[in-house]
């Protein structure tokens, strides 16, 4: 009976020790052009959010979530460098997915 209990409990720590740990992404780099207007978006409630677009050839989409460290000036358009942090989903339906921080402004222009 010992002998079976022993095994089954080095059975589960193995299983324990093998099971692939799911942890938070990384955080992604990344660079991308902001407007010089806000553009009018809804998140539970009318808003302004920021236009972004990662080229000069792609439209202008928005983005709800705002950017840790960055302040924005009406009129012009920048370039900017953030970290993009995937967010955990608790469950939320209307949660955003990102979290953004600034890691440089690369360009400021008057528009």
């Amino acid at each position: 009976m010992v002998t079976g209990r022993v095994l089954t409990f080095v059975l589960l720590l193995a299983v324990i020790a093998c099971e692939k740990r799911v942890g938070p992404e990384p955080p992604v780099r990344l660079t991308f052009q902001l407007d010089s207007k806000l553009g009018d978006c809804i998140i539970l409630e009318p808003r302004k959010c920021f236009l972004v677009r990662h080229n000069d050839s792609e439209r202008w989409l928005f983005m709800y979530e705002g950017i840790e460290g960055f302040s924005y000036e009406p009129g012009y358009r920048y370039t900017v460098e953030v970290w993009r942090q995937t967010l955990p989903n608790e469950g939320y339906m209307d949660a955003l997915p990102y979290r953004y921080s600034l890691i440089r402004v690369i360009d400021k222009v008057k528009q």
